[in-house]
C-alpha cells in the first residue's frame, strides 16, 4: 500500500505542481496585463442584462431590442458572476479569478487528452507548452469568451474521445450536456457538433439510442433560448451574426482581420470610408430600419445580402482572401493591423509551433487512427468556418491545443527516425 502511494504521489505531483504553477503566473499576467473594466459588446449586453433584465445589444427611444446577434453563454456566465459575487469583491476582478481557474483547468483537460496519444512523459511536456504559451496565458486575464470558449472545447474534445471509448450513461450525459453548452458559446459549433456525432456514429458505431439522447439532451440545452428567440424573431435561430461576420470578413475594405470595426449602431466616423456614393444604397437600406423586435434580423440579412454580393461580384479576390485567412490562422498573419501582434513574445512561440505542427498533419494521415483522424476533422473545420469570414489573433487559440499534438507528432518523429531506434509513445 505504501509503495502503490509512493508511485501514485511521484505521478501526480508533476502535474500538480504544473498547475500550481498554472494559476499564479496567470494571476501575475492578470495583475499586469488584465482588463480592469468590461468594454465594447460585452459591456452593453451585460449592463443591460444586470441593470435592465433585458439580453439586449441595440437601443430604441422607447426601449431596449432584442439581442440575437451574439452567441448568449458569455454574457450569462457574466451575469452568473455579477448575482454570485459580494459587495467587497470587484466585478472584473472576479470575472478574471474565475477565468484564471477555468484556464487552471483547461491545463488538466489537456493533460488527459494528451495521454490518449503520448507517453505520460510527452504528455505533460506538451501540457508545460499549452500552459505557458502566451496566448494561453494573456487569454484569461481579459473579458473575453476565448478562455471559456476553450474550456468548453477542451471538454468536448476529453468526452468525445471518452464516448468513443466506452458508450456509458456518465459519459453520454456529461458529452451532450457540454455540446449543448458549446452550441450557445459558439455559433458556428453546431456544424461541427453534426458531424462530429455523424463521424462518431459511422466509424464506432454508437447505438442509436445512445446517439438519440446525445441529441435529445443537447437540444434540451439549447431548447430554452431556441424558444425566446422563435417567440421574439419567429425564426428557430440561435445566433444571427452570419451576415455581419460575412460582410465583414468580405467587403471592398476587408483584410484577414475584416473591416476593422465593431457593429455601431448607426453609420458614426468608424464607418466613414463607407461614405462613398458606391455604398449608398446598402447605407440607407441599414438607417432606414424600423427600431422594432425584428431589428437585428433585418439588419443581419442585408449585411448577408451585401456580403454575397461581394463574393459573386469579385470571387477571384475574396478566393484569395480566403486562402490568406486561413494561412493567417493555421500560421501567422503577415500583415497584421491588430495592436501589438508583433510582439516578440506573442510572435515567435505562435510561429514556431505552426511551423513543427504543420509537418505533423502529415505523420497524423499516415496513423490512420480514429482519434486522430478526428482531431484533424475538427482542426479542418475550424480553420474552413472561420476562414470564410475573418481570423483576429484571439481565434488562434481554438486550434493551439491540436497544433501542439500535431508538433508532438512531429518532433516525436524526429526523434524515433535519427536519434533512437525505440518509440518512446
Amino acid at each position: 500500500m505504501i509503495v502503490k502511494n509512493k508511485d501514485f504521489l511521484l505521478r501526480f505531483l508533476p502535474i500538480a505542481t504544473l498547475l500550481i504553477l498554472s494559476f499564479f503566473s496567470r494571476i501575475l499576467i492578470a495583475y499586469n496585463f488584465g482588463d480592469q473594466h468590461i468594454e465594447n459588446e460585452w459591456k452593453i449586453i451585460t449592463d443591460n442584462l444586470i441593470n435592465h433584465k433585458e439580453f439586449s445589444f441595440f437601443k430604441a427611444e422607447d426601449g431596449f431590442l432584442p439581442c440575437v446577434y451574439m452567441p448568449p453563454m458569455y454574457p450569462f456566465f457574466l451575469f452568473f458572476i455579477n448575482i454570485i459575487s459580494f459587495s467587497k469583491f470587484n466585478f472584473v476582478d472576479l470575472i478574471i479569478f474565475i477565468q484564471i481557474f477555468l484556464s487552471t483547468y483547461s491545463v488538466y483537460l489537456f493533460y488527459t487528452i494528451n495521454n490518449e496519444f503520448f507517453s505520460e512523459k510527452i504528455a505533460f511536456i506538451n501540457s508545460i507548452i499549452f500552459s505557458f504559451l502566451p496566448l494561453n496565458l494573456y487569454a484569461a486575464s481579459q473579458i473575453s469568451s476565448a478562455s471559456l470558449q476553450l474550456f468548453i472545447s477542451l471538454l468536448f474534445l476529453k468526452y468525445f474521445i471518452n464516448l468513443s471509448d466506452n458508450q456509458s450513461k456518465k459519459n453520454i450525459t456529461i458529452f451532450s450536456i457540454v455540446s449543448g453548452i458549446l452550441i450557445l458559446t459558439r455559433g458556428e459549433f453546431i456544424l461541427i457538433f453534426i458531424i462530429s456525432i455523424f463521424y462518431m456514429f459511422y466509424f464506432k458505431k454508437i447505438k442509436i439510442f445512445n446517439l438519440l439522447t446525445i441529441i435529445l439532451i443537447s437540444s434540451l440545452i439549447v431548447t430554452p433560448y431556441l424558444i425566446r428567440n422563435y417567440v421574439i424573431f419567429k425564426e428557430i435561430v440561435i445566433v444571427k451574426s452570419l451576415g455581419f461576420n460575412l460582410w465583414k470578413g468580405n467587403n471592398q475594405y476587408s483584410t484577414v482581420e475584416g473591416v476593422g470595426i465593431s457593429p455601431p449602431v448607426s453609420f458614426d466616423e468608424s464607418w466613414s470610408k463607407f461614405n462613398k456614393p458606391e455604398f449608398k444604397e446598402f447605407k440607407t437600406k441599414l438607417e432606414n430600419l424600423k427600431n422594432d423586435d425584428l431589428y437585428e434580423i433585418k439588419r443581419d440579412n442585408i449585411f448577408l445580402v451585401e456580403g454575397i454580393n461581394n463574393i459573386t461580384q469579385d470571387s477571384y479576390r475574396y478566393i484569395n482572401l480566403f486562402f490568406k485567412k486561413m494561412f493567417s490562422y493555421f500560421f501567422i498573419n503577415l500583415n497584421s493591423d491588430y495592436p501589438n501582434y508583433y510582439n516578440i513574445f506573442y510572435l515567435f512561440p505562435t510561429l514556431i509551433l505552426s511551423l513543427i505542427s504543420f509537418p505533423g498533419i502529415f505523420i497524423a494521415i499516415k496513423k490512420k487512427k480514429y482519434k486522430t483522424n478526428y482531431l484533424l476533422i475538427h482542426l479542418s473545420l475550424n480553420l474552413f468556418i472561420f476562414s470564410i469570414f475573418f481570423i483576429l489573433p484571439r481565434y488562434k487559440l481554438t486550434i493551439i491545443p491540436i497544433q501542439i499534438i500535431l508538433g508532438a507528432y512531429f518532433l516525436n518523429f524526429i526523434y524515433d527516425k535519427y536519434f533512437n531506434n525505440k518509440k518512446i509513445t
